[in-house]
């Protein structure tokens, strides 16, 4: 059994979820009650760029160079599916989430219906539009990724052209 078919889904699940909600948390923890409108905007603008630049890094660094849309719809995946754990945990922070009665029965609730509630509570948590601009730009990534590469492959034999023996 090929364990890498199942491996590398479940990793791409788990760190798009992780990386995009993760400064998300960061932020609610440090500002607690004090959770503004400027903090809105920096999420919006942190987390897309946060999220595709690291994705584009952790592509490189596991050695995935195959130009596979798959992995980052595997990652939006996970960005949807652990938005209520991470929004909530969030929100504990604020006096909300887990530091209410009946936590883990709402994250559970809100995981199996999780394409609304996490439309719902990213409303709500100040993140919506990051959701979205991530969501929107993560599938664009490996045809960004294989220009870049060929741009770099076609630059370094500009730069070196095979010399021709026979015209010396």
């Amino acid at each position: 059994m090929n364990y890498s078919r199942i491996f590398r889904p479940l990793v791409c699940v788990l760190l798009g979820g992780l990386i995009f909600w993760t400064p998300s948390v960061l932020l609610h923890w440090a500002r607690g009650n004090q959770f503004a409108g400027w903090d809105v905007f920096e999420l919006t603008v942190g987390l897309p760029v946060t999220t595709v630049l690291l994705l584009f890094i952790m592509r490189k660094l596991l050695g995935w160079s195959e130009n596979r849309v798959s992995e980052f719809l595997f990652a939006i995946l996970g960005i949807w599916l652990l938005g209520p754990l991470m929004m909530f945990v969030g929100e504990s922070f604020a006096g909300g989430g887990f530091s209410k009665p009946g936590g883990w029965h709402f994250v559970l609730k809100g995981t199996i219906f999780f394409p609304a509630v996490t439309f719902m509570m990213s409303t709500y948590d100040g993140t919506l539009l990051a959701l979205l601009l991530a969501t929107a730009l993560l599938p664009f990534i490996p045809t960004v990724s294989s220009l870049i590469d060929r741009r770099l492959k076609e630059g370094a034999s500009l730069s070196n052209p095979p010399v021709n023996r026979q015209t010396l």
